[in-house]
């Protein structure tokens, strides 16, 4: 019931914002970049945000740029870029000593599934099967060894880890029998069921996750702090859009992404379902971020999570919309 009252309460600030049209079109409007990648579902809140014109009363216009994660970090601190939609590369490049901050996670658990050989039944029988992975820093593994440990699988003894390559590629090794089983991306953990193998779990049941959300430099912080709220309040406009408007967001989805209907209708109910409420993330979902990219520079200092996120702006939007 909160939630739906906080839904509507943005859908009718939205609808008051329109009313207002003919001033917003007199006022100066920002072009903002934002960095993202084409590939999965993780930028829908500020795809469909655009697509439906809901920037433009609060005087912004995304231009959205595909680009990789790892360049998107290097042109935000460069300010050729003002956001980024990476987060969980954010977080990586914060752990760094970047000057970057997470502002926002509106994807706060993981758009992966472990999908397996269809013989494999659970994942307490992956024991003595041979896992495919990207390769042994890629975050994707990373969550395929929490998921085993927390089904009691010791991934560094009871599994063998084969490091394959990207998904297209994980894939195929699954389909012919190079490994047992792999992690999938939603959508296409959701092809992969069509072809006759078995998803195990989805992970956004089960696990916390940073994935979805705001990047920016910390310069950006100190300059604009009004622009990164209007940031911000724009995608929970998005969210609020998608979540009210399910036929609308799934033809979206048919037509960006190029899917089918029963498999967009799918990946947009397992989207949803690992969406941040608040826009937040948890301090434990964050610290584990740390760690885990900790690990991967084999570095023993400790990081607090003020060096990786403020979350003070989302809150005061999130406080703000409620209480309309």
């Amino acid at each position: 019931m909160k939630s739906h009252r906080f839904l509507l309460g943005i859908l009718i600030a939205f609808a008051i914002a329109f009313v207002q049209a003919s001033a917003a079109a007199t006022r100066d409007v920002e072009r903002v970049r934002v960095g993202y990648s084409v590939g999965g579902l993780i930028p829908f809140p500020v795809v469909v945000a655009r697509e439906n014109n809901l920037f433009e009363p609060l005087g912004l216009e995304i231009e959205l740029i595909n680009i990789p994660p790892t360049l998107a970090v290097t042109a935000l601190v460069s300010g050729d870029l003002q956001y980024v939609i990476f987060a969980g590369t954010t977080l990586n490049a914060a752990v760094r000593g970047l000057p970057v901050k997470l502002v926002m996670v509106y994807n706060d658990r993981p758009l992966f599934s472990l999908m397996s050989r269809p013989e494999i039944r659970s994942v307490k029988e992956m024991k003595g099967k041979v896992l495919g992975i990207a390769s042994l820093t890629s975050g994707e593994s990373f969550l395929s060894r929490r998921l085993l440990k927390e089904a009691g699988v010791d991934p560094e003894r009871e599994v063998t880890l084969r490091s394959i390559g990207n998904t297209p590629d994980r894939l195929v090794a699954l389909r012919t029998g190079v490994v047992d089983a792999t992690t999938l991306t939603v959508p296409v953990d959701i092809q992969a069921e069509k072809l006759g193998l078995r998803r195990l779990a989805f992970m956004g049941e089960i696990l916390e996750s940073i994935n979805g959300g705001l990047g920016v430099s910390e310069r950006w912080i100190q300059q604009r702090p009004d622009q990164i709220r209007k940031m911000i309040t724009g995608v929970f406009r998005g969210m609020a859009y998608a979540r009210t408007h399910r036929p609308e967001s799934i033809a979206l989805v048919m037509s960006k992404w190029k899917m089918e209907r029963d498999v967009a209708e799918k990946a947009f109910d397992l989207m949803l379902s690992t969406w941040s409420e608040n826009g937040t993330a948890s301090d434990q979902a964050v610290q584990v971020g740390i760690e885990e990219s900790l690990k991967v520079s084999s570095s023993k200092h400790s990081v607090p999570v003020s060096r990786v996120a403020d979350f003070s702006f989302v809150r005061d939007v999130y406080r703000e919309l409620k209480a309309k």
